[in-house]
């Protein structure tokens, strides 16, 4: 495996897709930005904004391992909430045997010694797909991003009325998450109780 390290932890095999495909905010949109050459960019840059907030990639299903200190405990916390296997688990330099749950807690069958890098997780996680909740999300930060590219901070219909930002101020808002943004987001944040 070609393991890749992500800003959670943990490292990931290949490399991260966005949580959304052009074609699927094409779909999403009716197509309206679907010659504009900004999209991509926002959608990655949303697809980061929305995995370092929940502290983990989300989606899709893949391998990762996590390199994890020890307490002198037999539970480890990896940083997800969809977690659906674990290929190996190696404490101390050898083989050992775990149960684990799918909110990230693996519990070893011995203790992990009280040190650094004490133990290796394999493990598979995230939703095969993008939850339809948070494909919402990316849709909305990515069409405010293209929106106040163009200084256009608010618009409405049925009287027309449009706007806009004054100064570069809008800027840092525009590739931000708003409050509604975080709370869809609560149910996928990976919340641990040991750091990995």
């Amino acid at each position: 495996m070609a393991y890749t390290m992500t800003p959670w932890g943990y490292d990931v095999d290949g490399t991260l897709p966005p949580l959304i495909t052009r074609e699927q905010f094409d779909g999403m949109t009716g197509g309206k930005w679907a010659s504009d050459g900004r999209v991509d960019s926002a959608i990655a840059a949303a697809s980061a904004t929305i995995r370092n907030a929940c502290g983990w990639h989300v989606a899709p299903s893949m391998p990762c391992r996590a390199v994890v200190d020890g307490d002198g405990s037999r539970t480890i916390w990896l940083r997800t909430t969809c977690l659906t296997g674990v290929s190996s688990l190696d404490v101390d330099g050898t083989e050992a045997e775990c149960q684990w749950s799918r909110i990230g807690q693996v519990v070893s069958d011995v203790c992990v010694p009280c040190a650094l890098q004490a133990a290796v997780v394999e493990y598979v996680a995230g939703f095969d797909a993008t939850p339809d909740d948070l494909m919402a999300v990316v849709r909305s930060m990515v069409v405010r991003s293209i929106a106040m590219s163009y200084g256009v901070t608010s618009e409405s219909a049925g009287g027309v009325s449009v706007s806009y930002a004054q100064g570069a101020a809008y800027a840092a808002e525009a590739t931000s998450a708003t409050d509604s943004d975080m709370a869809a987001l609560m149910p996928y944040r990976a919340v641990t109780a040991h750091a990995t």
